[in-house]
């Protein structure tokens, strides 16, 4: 049987939005997956960009955009400002 490692991605924001994809929290995913991202502002706000240690992110300025999981412990902020 192959083993696939399991990697934590743990996803939150700032102030004045949340992330509605896949959420907020801690997540483990297969090795590779590529993580849809949703971030959604509150009224008064605008999404800034994602901040993240992960160098896999499709675009840091785009709400919607995607992370690839190609090492363990990432982090990923949806930032707001308003």
């Amino acid at each position: 049987m192959l083993f696939t490692p399991q990697y934590t991605i743990k996803i939150s924001s700032t102030s004045g939005g949340t992330v509605t994809t896949p959420g907020e929290g801690l997540f483990r995913f297969p090795a590779g997956t590529r993580v849809n991202l949703v971030a959604e502002e509150e009224r008064g706000h605008e999404f800034a960009a994602w901040v993240s240690n992960a160098n896999t992110i499709a675009s840091i300025y785009n709400a919607t955009t995607t992370v690839t999981l190609d090492r363990n412990y990432y982090f990923v902020i949806a930032n707001f400002v308003g």
